[in-house]
């Protein structure tokens, strides 16, 4: 007995003209009892068929090909935040989505060249977002993932970092390397044993001291990956150093602690606090602000930390 197909939605709005499908894609007939098929793998979309998706209530793709979907978005990804029909929040949740999957995939094989590609699109998509309308901030910080997990924790600092250096006035360069080492700052802990990572509560000494070896993992991750530019590895080796000099893996201390460095620190102590945890609620974002402000005054970079309050203050009053 052959086994029936099972299909999957899919936004026709992400797909674009001029580019090539590698999976086919599908309409319910008019009594929605069976699928037939709309476009063919290795189609074109060209201005006829862009006119045709307008009559279309819904489009499909069966299970097995979702995933070359999935890369398709990627891979168009900064054209598709281009895309006029879509408003800030559905490119929000498109980019959000599309990150969560390459960083799934990246923590599960961190050596893949191929995620990292796909990851920096992505980062693309971010900068292409925040540069292109200054209420686009708003929207990607209102879609960062509100429950803590090591990779959506990596793209909200990624998020946060961009938002941040696109309100100091980065060059679109700086942000997309930014950007980049944010997304990665914690690739290190896929090394770290699983355990310890999902803890349910506070670590021990012993499990923190093999916990701190992650940013020193990510680094060479990195160097793995064929990555050299000293900023990026920078953010990535040294987010957890201290400006009095008491952070790791390094111990270095102020004017030695790189600009992405200090900001991807202060990044990754906010979504850290104002994320929830099996064991902990979340701070709001005042109180998280009010602690790294009062405490950690030794920890972080206060002018990165003001201009993060200046820009959350910016963004709800614009």
């Amino acid at each position: 007995m052959t086994k029936k197909k099972k299909f999957i939605s899919i936004d026709k709005r992400l797909l674009t003209e001029g580019q090539k499908l590698k999976f086919k894609v599908y309409e319910s007939n008019e009594s929605k009892s069976a699928m037939t098929l709309f476009l063919q793998s290795d189609s074109v979309l060209d201005g006829t068929t862009k006119v045709q998706l307008r009559e279309v209530e819904q489009l499909y793709v069966d299970e097995m090909s979702y995933k070359e979907y999935e890369k398709y978005i990627t891979e168009h990804i900064q054209t598709i935040v281009k895309n006029p029909e879509l408003s800030l929040d559905d490119k929000a949740a498109v980019l959000y989505e599309s990150a969560t999957r390459i960083m799934e995939q990246l923590f599960e094989n961190p050596e893949s060249l191929e995620a990292l590609k796909e990851s920096k699109e992505v980062v693309g998509g971010f900068i292409e977002t925040t540069l292109s309308d200054p209420s686009a901030v708003q929207s990607l910080m209102k879609i960062t993932a509100h429950d803590y997990y090591t990779h959506t924790h990596s793209i909200n600092v990624s998020i946060y970092a961009i938002c941040l250096g696109t309100y100091l006035g980065l060059r679109e360069e700086t942000l997309y390397d930014l950007g980049t080492s944010a997304m990665l700052h914690d690739i290190g802990k896929s090394r770290i044993d699983y355990e310890i990572i999902n803890k349910n509560g506070a670590l021990s000494d012993e499990e923190f001291a093999q916990m701190k070896y992650h940013a020193s993992y990510g680094y060479e991750i990195a160097l793995n990956l064929g990555i050299t530019d000293r900023d990026i590895l920078s953010g990535i080796r040294h987010h957890h150093e201290k400006m009095d000099g008491h952070g790791y893996p390094d111990g270095i201390e102020k004017k030695n602690i790189s600009q992405f460095a200090r900001i991807i620190g202060a990044c990754d102590v906010f979504d850290a606090l104002t994320t929830k945890r099996s064991y902990k609620d979340p701070f709001s974002s005042f109180d998280a602000l009010a602690l790294m402000k009062n405490r950690m005054d030794t920890h972080l970079d206060m002018e990165v930390v003001d201009q993060f309050i200046l820009m959350l203050r910016d963004r709800k009053s614009s």
